[in-house]
């Protein structure tokens, strides 16, 4: 079996960065200089945040074994943070670095968050941080002055055109040139998202049949994406991007999506904070949304979740 596009084109070196051209330098300089040792990353879904996190890594000299990543969407709390931490002052055997991503670090509880100031702060010689975020308002100001904090913005549909047209011509693709167009620009920005496009549709000849593909495929990630800004809690300032997308969508079909992504994360986390906000969407999505009423029920059910006027 064949590995999908966007795990074979996955960037492994900084040279490898779509888009980020600015932030890529500032970065690779800072890690030469030694002048910081705790990064944020904030940006939209798919523009690299993890990715960047990883090949600094492996370019501080981070062996595998030393490498450890978290989802802070399911370790929140002040325990989680304390496991994280706990033997950070002693050294590796090798002379390797060890460097902790936290993904979703918006997630953090504000006792969580107080727990990792002085690891931030002053990390041993040996350990590296990023954070890394969709969300960073939500991030508090006195974790973010402790943080060299770098911005990824959306790649241009241009540039991940011309990207995808070198990929096409590595892989011996034959997509017709407006198709690359359309998987680019469908891409909101992210060039994972666009990798996963042209993944669909690179054995289509006609634009219309990959517009009417990428549409079901990108409604689809749309509810997934707004289901786990729900269950991170993320601001409204988040979740209303996601519903404007929504508004063709079959809003029924769209709460049983959310249901059953919520469902998975209850059966399978011990966190009790994380599976009381799930119980509070299930709640919330509990009675069936009526076609005829448009995306409003969608509307005032994630509203209920993300505002405070009921």
């Amino acid at each position: 079996m064949s590995e999908a596009l966007y795990i074979k084109y996955r960037p492994s070196s900084f040279k490898e960065v779509v888009g980020q051209e600015l932030v890529v330098k500032s970065l690779r300089n800072v890690l030469k200089t030694g002048s910081n040792r705790t990064f944020l990353f904030h940006g939209p879904s798919g523009t690299g945040k993890t990715t960047l996190a990883r090949i600094a890594a492996q370019v501080v000299g981070c062996d595998s074994s030393e490498l450890r990543e978290y989802d802070a969407a399911t370790n929140t709390g002040i325990d989680s943070m304390r496991v994280i931490t706990e033997g950070l002052s002693y050294k590796p055997f090798s002379n390797s670095k060890r460097v902790i991503i936290i993904d979703e670090a918006q997630a953090i509880s504000k006792a969580g968050f107080q727990s990792l100031l002085k690891s931030l702060e002053e990390p041993p010689e040996w350990v590296y941080w990023f954070l890394c975020t969709t969300d960073p308002v939500k991030i508090p100001n006195n974790i973010k002055t402790r943080c060299t904090s770098y911005e990824l913005k959306p790649v241009s549909s241009s540039v991940m055109q011309d990207w995808l047209l070198e990929i096409c011509q590595k892989e011996g693709l034959d997509v017709p040139g407006p198709i690359v167009d359309l998987c680019s620009k469908q891409a909101g920005g992210s060039p994972r998202q666009a990798l996963v496009n042209l993944g669909m549709c690179q054995s289509l000849k006609d634009r219309s049949q990959a517009a009417q593909l990428l549409k079901t495929s990108l409604e689809s990630d749309d509810i997934i994406e707004l289901a786990r800004a729900l269950v991170s809690g993320k601001s409204w300032a988040i979740v209303q991007p996601l519903l404007a997308g929504l508004s063709e969508a079959n809003v029924e079909s769209s709460r049983q999506v959310v249901r059953a992504y919520v469902t998975k994360v209850i059966l399978t986390s011990n966190n009790q904070k994380l599976v009381g906000k799930c119980l509070e969407i299930l709640d919330v999505f509990s009675e069936p949304f009526h076609p005829q009423d448009g995306v409003s029920p969608l509307v005032l059910a994630c509203g209920k979740l993300c505002l405070e006027y009921v």
